[in-house]
């Protein structure tokens, strides 16, 4: 079971325990505060992010530019 941390009031807790047969047995506990969840969100956001630019440019046929010039400018200064 998860220990207590009374500097931590608002922490989540969370512990399991994973048998494999007669023999093999894994537990694992997790205490985590308000801010370190924040953190894991803005952490995951960021790899679907980048993974989904990764996936964008692998598609792409070779030797497309990235994006359109805009109306001003022309495909000369862009190179």
């Amino acid at each position: 079971m998860a220990r207590h941390h009374p500097h931590q009031p608002n922490a989540q807790r969370a512990a399991f325990t994973l048998r494999f047969g007669e023999r093999s047995r894994v537990r694992a506990e997790l205490t985590m505060t308000p801010a370190g969840l924040l953190s894991v969100g803005a952490l995951v956001s960021s790899i679907l992010l980048s993974t989904a630019v990764i996936v964008r440019t692998a598609r792409r046929p070779a030797g497309v530019p990235p994006a359109l010039p805009d109306e001003g400018e022309t495909i000369e200064r862009l190179r």
